[in-house]
């Protein structure tokens, strides 16, 4: 892996798209009929040939061959002056003009195309595939003056990008582009329904510990310039809109879970990130039963530490009996967590791995919502896969406002996790993760304590279905919803971890 750019979150964003009819006439050069074309190649070919030579050349009668020359005539092709035939003054341009020695005409020629414009810049997407969005995406949605005015940019968008629509279409076909001068008129445009393109944004830091946002490939290849400096600028605007401030809270972090390891890589309340991000991916050594990781947890190569724990406790490992229960995961309050593709795949996993061996456990997703702003929270989780949500007031203590930034995991008497989201300098809004995968008893009593704060008593709001609309399931206390936390004691063996402490 290059620790050029070191990866910390991802983020699928929604470009908002919209295909439209477009019926037009289009200038476009054609080949000639064949007997037509083969005359006019041997009129280019003899430069004059007399009227009798052509007759009896083709085997004409001489009404026929007038009729055949009058016809060319009428349309400049030729022209008949004492008895002799020589090609019009236009055709043997359009000879000259040819590449390939083929006398080309222009024809109107009428077409319609379905084209889909991106609705920030009105730049065509080519072949890019799009969904109706999901709440769990980042949506960037085009300004109201844009949507009222959609019809007559989309008539614009098609005369100046036609070259790459020809394109397009005829590689579709599996044809070569047709010759053409381009839109001769538009008879109409009908526009068809809206939808979005989901693009994952992958959010890095450098060397110089500076943010940066990698976009997809394909997408940076073949956007327009116009579009990719929009849609970075709209991001960055989307960053900015959550930044907040205070320090992050990292030095309380450090010291309520006791990670004395990762001091030297704090200066105050900020954070060598980079250097960090290096010497975890190296293998940082940490204390026994501690596992400290980087970025966002639903990063493939955290997903993949947690599945394996996971795992190894519903199946028995290294002399160990098999340990069921239901999977804790407390969001931090952050716009730019859990919010794409990694979530609904770190999610499908946990679920089938987390019924392995016993039924009826599950993964159960903690958030955060304000009263009467429950189904905003609720839809963010809609089509990913997820179960139970269950959603909890925001302690709004200013002396622990930090912990709200804390990302929580907790498999019961096995291992937990907790990941701080603290902000990244001198880049608004944005996030990065740094924590820890543990298997010792503080931590998970910690863990175990920090949800209880979070969720407990009148903060608990219900159990909330992420896929329909309505209200709470019906008023229940958090132990009635989620009776795996109210174990009384830590069942791990004292091999795996240190002394037990209270939170």
């Amino acid at each position: 892996m290059s620790t050029d750019h070191i990866q910390f979150n991802r983020v699928t964003f929604a470009l908002p798209v919209q295909p439209f009819k477009v019926t037009a006439f289009i200038s476009t050069e054609e080949r000639l009929p064949a007997v037509t074309e083969f005359v006019l190649r041997l009129l280019h070919t003899c430069g004059r040939v007399s009227l009798a030579a052509f007759r009896d050349y083709f085997g004409f009668s001489e009404a026929e061959a007038l009729s055949v020359i009058e016809s060319l005539d009428r349309q400049g092709y030729v022209s008949l002056s004492d008895d002799e035939l020589t090609l019009g003054e236009e055709m043997r341009q359009r000879f000259e003009a040819s590449p390939d020695d083929c006398p080309w005409v222009t024809k109107l020629k009428k077409r319609s195309d379905v084209v889909p414009f991106d609705l920030l810049t009105f730049s065509m997407l080519g072949r890019a595939e799009f969904a109706f969005a999901t709440e769990n995406w980042v949506k960037l949605n085009p300004s109201p003056d844009i949507v009222g005015s959609s019809v007559e940019r989309a008539r614009r968008a098609y005369r100046e990008s036609f070259g790459r629509i020809e394109r397009e279409s005829a590689r579709s076909r599996g044809e070569e582009r047709e010759r053409s001068y381009g839109v001769h008129s538009i008879e109409s445009v009908e526009p068809r329904k809206a939808g979005f393109v989901p693009l994952t944004v992958s959010m890095e830091v450098d060397a110089r510990n500076v943010f940066s946002a990698r976009l997809p490939n394909e997408f940076e290849a073949g956007a327009s310039l116009e579009l990719l400096t929009e849609f970075r600028e709209r991001m960055a605007l989307s960053f900015e809109a959550q930044s907040c401030d205070g320090d992050g809270g990292l030095q309380d972090f450090l010291q309520i879970f006791q990670l004395d390891f990762l001091q030297p890589y704090a200066v105050g309340a900020a954070l060598n990130v980079h250097k960090l991000a290096t010497d975890v991916e190296r293998g940082l050594p940490a204390p026994a039963g501690v596992q400290p990781i980087f970025g966002n947890l639903c990063l493939k190569k955290n997903r993949d530490v947690v599945l394996s724990l996971v795992h190894e406790a519903r199946t028995g490992h290294k002399g160990l009996g098999k340990h069921f229960g239901s999977v804790a995961w407390m969001a931090p309050d952050y716009e730019f967590w859990g919010r794409g593709e990694d979530f609904r795949l770190m999610v499908d996993a946990l679920r089938k791995t987390v019924r392995i061996g016993q039924k009826g456990d599950d993964l159960f997703v903690f958030d955060r919502a304000q009263e009467r702003q429950e189904a905003a929270v609720r839809g963010r989780y809609a089509g990913t896969g997820l179960v139970e949500l269950h959603l909890v007031r925001p302690d709004a203590t200013a002396n622990t406002a930090w912990r709200s930034s804390v990302e929580l995991m907790l498999y019961p008497g096995r291992f937990a996790v907790a990941v701080l989201h603290m902000p990244l300098e001198a880049a608004p809004g944005v996030r990065v993760g740094v924590g820890f995968i543990s298997t010792q008893s503080k931590h998970l009593r910690t863990v175990h304590q920090m949800i209880l704060d979070a969720a407990n008593g009148n903060r608990y709001a219900g159990r909330w279905s992420p896929n329909r609309d309505g209200a709470a399931s019906r008023s229940m206390t958090l132990f009635e919803q989620c009776p795996f936390l109210a174990y009384c004691d830590i069942q791990v063996p004292a091999s795996t971890g240190g002394s037990v402490i209270d939170a």
